[in-house]
């Protein structure tokens, strides 16, 4: 009986350490995001570009570590205006440092939905805290956004299988040039069944971070550490919004790098693109980096 009570108490001090394992990796909201990755090692980077120094230089290349579609492939969902294409030299265009998502007009297109070509891409490689292999993951998007009415950039995290998902999903950064927001107002949100509480928040509105910068002038890092509980968004290295996180869908998540225009959603007012000079609009990505623990 007291071998047995002192097995009973080894087993109950391992699963709390266990326990104090999967859940003791949050930052505090005072790191930045070079601290918070501190001695995390590099799953996977991807620096785009034709220079000999980076590793995603051509559509081929592309191909073995990205897909052009995502769970709804060509269809035009989201009453939005573009229709994503497959791997092309038109939508996907690499110049020496970066690859360009760029939508344009195509023959017989125009601002309707549907009527524009767009690019994305969606990483063949899938992760989620404590069900691919790590307990902690972090990643990095570097890009550019576009400006103009209409544009609608996304980096995000989202279970692409029809049948699997759940809609959890993760956006760092996703931005909106329409009615209420512009280039200026970043926002990132989580969805579906695991949303929790919020941690933190740089801004005092509940959605949108305003810091006064025109995110469109330049490249920006777009960095997220997500833990098996919580979800951490910075901006360029400083913590701007963090919330108790669950992801729930049985399967793993794919990033996502995307350039949606326009929508006629109604609780999306003034999404539209409303000329053509707009064209091509191109969002710019330089590199994509993943860390886990």
């Amino acid at each position: 009986m007291c071998t047995l009570r002192f097995f009973n108490k080894l087993t109950s001090f391992a699963l709390l350490i266990a326990a104090s394992s999967a859940y003791g990796q949050d930052p505090s909201t005072t790191t930045t995001f070079p601290q918070a990755i501190q001695g995390m090692p590099v799953v996977q980077e991807f620096n785009f570009g034709t220079n000999y120094n980076r590793n995603i230089r051509n559509l081929a290349q592309l191909a073995d570590y990205f897909e052009p579609y995502g769970i709804a492939g060509t269809i035009v969902i989201n009453q939005e205006w573009e229709r994503y294409q497959t791997f092309n030299t038109t939508n996907f265009v690499f110049t020496p440092t970066t690859l360009d998502l760029t939508a344009t007009i195509p023959t017989g297109g125009g601002l309707w939905p549907g009527g524009i070509a767009s690019a994305q891409i969606w990483s063949k490689m899938t992760l989620a805290p404590g069900m691919t292999g790590h307990l902690v993951y972090a990643t990095e998007v570097r890009m550019r956004v576009p400006n103009g009415p209409g544009m609608w950039p996304d980096a995000w995290f989202f279970t692409k299988q029809w049948g699997i998902g759940d809609m959890s999903e993760i956006d760092n950064p996703e931005f909106f040039d329409m009615q209420w927001q512009t280039m200026l107002d970043w926002t990132g949100n989580n969805h579906g069944p695991g949303v929790g509480t919020n941690i933190y928040k740089l801004s005092t509105d509940p959605y949108v971070w305003h810091p006064g910068l025109n995110f469109s002038a330049d490249y920006h890092d777009y960095q997220t550490f997500w833990t098996e509980d919580a979800v951490y968004k910075y901006v360029d290295g400083t913590l701007v919004q963090a919330d108790h996180f669950t992801w729930t869908s049985k399967g793993a998540a794919q990033i996502g790098v995307n350039l949606a225009v326009g929508s006629n959603v109604a609780t999306l007012p003034g999404l539209q693109p409303n000329s053509l000079s707009e064209f091509p609009a191109v969002l710019s990505v330089d590199h994509i980096t993943i860390w886990g623990k």
